[in-house]
């Protein structure tokens, strides 16, 4: 079973490293180009790898109980997908 729990462990710190070295390079591309997308792309994959983190880190070292961890995680992924979303979506070309 401790095995499971470090895999599980090294599982939401992999996300977390690849979340956070996406949102990087779009911070990145942000600041280069100035374009809002990326800096969206870069809050919204930020979000996404923060609540997978935090719900390992809330269920495995705080105990919290499982419902609430996932319920957690999903509003964080929720905000990252919808900032994502809100700044895809189609726009009306100005003339």
């Amino acid at each position: 079973m401790a095995f499971e729990h470090l895999f599980l462990a090294a599982a939401k710190v992999v996300v977390l490293l690849l979340g956070m070295t996406i949102a990087a390079l779009a911070f990145l591309a942000y600041r280069r180009s100035g374009e809002r997308l990326m800096l969206g792309l870069s809050v919204g994959f930020a979000l996404m790898a923060i609540g997978s983190f935090l719900e390992g880190v809330l269920f495995e070292i705080l105990s919290w109980d499982l419902m609430t961890v996932r319920f957690i995680e999903s509003v964080f992924v929720f905000a990252g997908l919808g900032t994502i979303a809100l700044l895809l979506r189609p726009r009306k070309v100005r003339g």
